[in-house]
């Protein structure tokens, strides 16, 4: 197998097709055409099949995408470092932001990383777990900022943490559970959460999940769902959305916000620098007398 064949059948499956992949790679169709075939007669297997809808992968085409994934993404993580170590720091840089931090500060980040290192293409992704935690493992996102799935180990993650938030139950104003005041109120309820396993809280009702927090909050606002979020999204979400977090007594949890990376290879030095962007952002707001962001931070706490 070859780096070619590997890299034009990923082009295929992220392009759908012979002729996208083909623009993809800056190449013909029958160059691309070639290739998968070329890998498919080495390996004595059918990888692609064509069909009036497109194209669809044999199983053994799906199993081999994985792993095809994840050494193209390490030849383009590396293919980065190398220009990092050279002090040129270019490229592409694929981040995964916390929703609070991205409706909040990540402008700034943003400004600011771009200011010092120009040459840096960024990538941004919403930060939920089902989006960020696939792309950490197959190497196409360099960094998470965001919370730590409880079910996942250190064994194929770095984790170093950051700062953590109380969380809270949050519904719509005028919620007939508004002023619930205990979990065990809860019983008989409908959540929308953004993951099977929400630190130690488990909904005491019926949970349903999404993987988008618009979908969420439009779920919030529009129907009698409850879900849980730490203390800066309800800051950031609960004026503009219409939302309230309900009085309980008991706690709900915490949310614990690090950086987490792959385990394995170094954080490259362009994500490195993004991450020292965002703690001089969050540091220098928290200092600031007339921040706009000074209520939400207040709801913070660094823990390293």
């Amino acid at each position: 197998m070859k780096f070619y064949q590997l890299n034009a059948l990923v082009a295929v499956a992220d392009a759908g097709s012979i002729r996208g992949a083909a623009k993809r790679l800056d190449t013909s169709p029958a160059a691309v055409t070639k290739a998968v075939q070329k890998l498919e007669s080495e390996i004595s297997l059918q990888l692609l099949v064509r069909n009036t809808s497109g194209i669809d992968f044999t199983e053994a085409g799906k199993r081999l995408l994985e792993q095809a994934r994840l050494l193209v993404a390490q030849m383009d993580s590396a293919s980065h470092v190398v220009a990092d170590c050279k002090g040129e720091l270019a490229g592409r840089l694929s981040v995964a932001v916390t929703p609070w931090l991205a409706m909040t500060l990540l402008a700034q980040v943003t400004v600011q990383f771009r200011q010092r290192y120009p040459h840096v293409q960024l990538e941004l992704h919403e930060g939920l777990h089902s989006i960020a935690y696939p792309r950490l493992r197959d190497a196409s996102l360099d960094l998470f900022i965001g919370r730590l799935d409880s079910q996942c180990t250190n064994v194929d993650l770095n984790y170093v943490p950051l700062f953590s938030a109380d969380c809270a139950v949050v519904a719509r104003r005028g919620h007939p559970l508004a002023d619930c005041r205990s979990l065990d109120e809860l019983a008989f309820a409908d959540w929308i959460l953004s993951a099977r396993h929400d630190g130690e809280f488990v909904a005491p009702g019926h949970a349903h999940f999404s993987h988008s927090l618009s979908i969420t909050l439009s779920l919030l606002r529009d129907t009698d769902m409850l879900s849980i979020f730490p203390w800066p999204l309800v800051e950031v979400c609960a004026q503009r959305e219409g939302l309230c977090a309900l009085p309980l007594r008991e706690p709900v949890g915490s949310a614990l916000v690090g950086a987490i990376s792959r385990s394995g290879q170094p954080l490259r030095p362009a994500a490195e620098k993004f991450l020292e962007c965002l703690i001089d952002t969050i540091e220098a707001q928290m200092a600031a007398a007339e921040s706009p962001y000074k209520r939400i931070l207040q709801t913070v706490e660094w823990v390293s």
